[in-house]
């Protein structure tokens, strides 16, 4: 289980009965889904805690979020150690996707893979390595039981006793008592893969089309192909849902756009600029 720290955009703990809340001051690049991810908790109990949330994610906007991992008190002697994992390249995901996926620099990625450029490759492995703080584990003093008490002073010579004590070895050895296990139920595993919720905030923008259309589709990175979303306009709260017809090209034009929508689903939107703020959701 993860252990909670101070961070540069973490103000503080707050403690509600035996619930804990981080609060957090969101900065750019920052979506209720990586949130979520980062504080072991899921985007409704986000939500559920900052009604404000109603009017869209904002930079700068403070936030309670439930904190759902183990909270370390600020006063625990800690101790820094650098994590490293391993990161596969799935398909449509890019540099920067990854970078802000493990909240580091691309250049670092760059850096610790010896990569000449930001082209990447699928299935291509990533070494992404993380600072994280670790509480340092205090030893345990020793105390000593009853037979050892007992046995060093029938072993003391006579010389230094002060005092006989008759010992009843019967008597000072405490009984314990052996609780029966209780029957853990079997686990059953059941096939399948189960769904999974995905919700993004980002820029948005309309594609260049020859011939308009009367259906509503997109471009996005890593839904397959016959993936509906939803697609919130963040500006006026208008929404609309789309299906996925292939993905984004990767340019670095397209480098900040979580998804492309056509001609008809951006007037559906009423956007007013060929870029705009969106929060998409979409389940696979």
């Amino acid at each position: 289980m993860g252990a909670l720290f101070a961070q540069t955009d973490s103000l503080g703990i707050e403690r509600q009965g035996d619930k804990v809340f981080v609060i957090h001051k969101v900065q750019a690049q920052q979506t209720l889904y990586s949130l979520s991810r980062r504080y072991k908790t899921t985007v409704s109990e986000i939500n559920k805690a900052n009604p404000v949330l109603a009017n869209g994610l904002q930079i700068g906007q403070t936030l309670k979020i439930p904190y759902g991992g183990e909270v370390i008190s600020p006063d625990a002697e800690v101790t820094k150690q650098t994590k490293e994992v391993t990161h596969t390249v799935k398909a449509g995901e890019t540099l920067f996707a990854i970078a802000r996926k493990y909240e580091v620099q691309v250049s670092d990625i760059k850096n610790w893979n010896k990569l000449p450029s930001n082209a990447i490759d699928l299935g291509q492995k990533l070494i992404i390595k993380k600072d994280v703080l670790v509480p340092v584990e205090k030893d345990t003093p020793m105390v000593e039981t009853t037979s050892q008490a007992e046995t060093k002073r029938i072993n003391t010579p006579d010389s230094v006793k002060t005092s006989e004590v008759p010992f009843n070895s019967a008597a000072s050895l405490p009984t314990t008592k052996v609780q029966p296990k209780e029957e853990q139920p079997e686990e059953v595993n059941y096939p399948g893969t189960p769904f999974q919720q995905f919700q993004k905030e980002g820029l948005a923008e309309v594609i260049d089309e020859s011939e308009p259309s009367n259906k509503f589709f997109a471009l996005h990175r890593t839904a397959r192909k016959g993936t509906v979303i939803k697609v919130k306009n963040l500006m006026n709260d208008l929404t609309v849902y789309v299906r996925v017809i292939g993905t984004i090209p990767e340019t670095s034009e397209n480098e900040d756009i979580i998804i492309k929508l056509n001609q008809r689903a951006y007037d559906h939107l009423k956007a007013v600029d060929k870029r705009f703020r969106v929060q998409i959701t979409y389940v696979q």
